[in-house]
Parts: C-alpha cells; sequence; structure tokens
C-alpha cells in the first residue's frame, strides 16, 4: 500500500515514535538496512509484519516476514507460497489508515 503525504514526509525516526505513540506494546519497531536506504520493520508476531520506507512523499507499507529467521524458515519449510498473506494485509491496512490520518491532511 501506498500513502501520499500531502504534508512533509516524517523522518524514519520520526515515524516510528508516531507509532509506537498510536500502537503502545501491540507491535515492535526496528530500523533495517544499510545507509539511507533504511526501512521500518513492523512485528506483530514471529509470522506477521510489515516494512515501512519512506521515499519522498509516499509512505510505502508492504506485508512481509518481520525478520530473517522466519522468513527462512518458512523458505526451508515449503517451496510453495505459502504464507500470512491475509494477515499482512490486515496489518498493512490498519497502519495505512493511521499514516494518511496523520500525514494526508
Amino acid at each position: 500500500m501506498i500513502v501520499q503525504a500531502t504534508c512533509e514526509s516524517p523522518s524514519l525516526n520520526e515515524l516510528i515514535q508516531e507509532l509506537k505513540n498510536e500502537f503502545p506494546d501491540r507491535y515492535t519497531f526496528k530500523l533495517f538496512g544499510l545507509g539511507s536506504q533504511k526501512s521500518i520493520l513492523v512485528r506483530k508476531s514471529a509470522w506477521v509484519g510489515v516494512q515501512i520506507t519512506v521515499h519522498g512523499n509516499e509512505i510505502i507499507i508492504d506485508g512481509s516476514f518481520p525478520n530473517i529467521i522466519s522468513s527462512s524458515l518458512m523458505t526451508l519449510l515449503t517451496q510453495s507460497t505459502i504464507a500470512p498473506v491475509q494477515k499482512w494485509e490486515e496489518l498493512e491496512k490498519k497502519i495505512s489508515v493511521f499514516l494518511k490520518k496523520k500525514y494526508n491532511q
């Protein structure tokens, strides 16, 4: 999902703080990546998470495994694309609704 920010896009650290304020004790948040190409990983459970990336005035929210271990384990266990896609989409939607209210005014 893509959220178009009509006001100034937040820095990743500001975005983490806003998410922590809105969703206290439900999720974990951490920066991921190297150099200027960092993203935020939001973890709901061992299998459900999203990656948030800011590019200009776009905030991109993609469902994903929240860490390399769960991703690798799923790859080893199956060759098919069995993944908790519905749970990813629910989390994507929940976070995108909040970000739209906050940054698309």
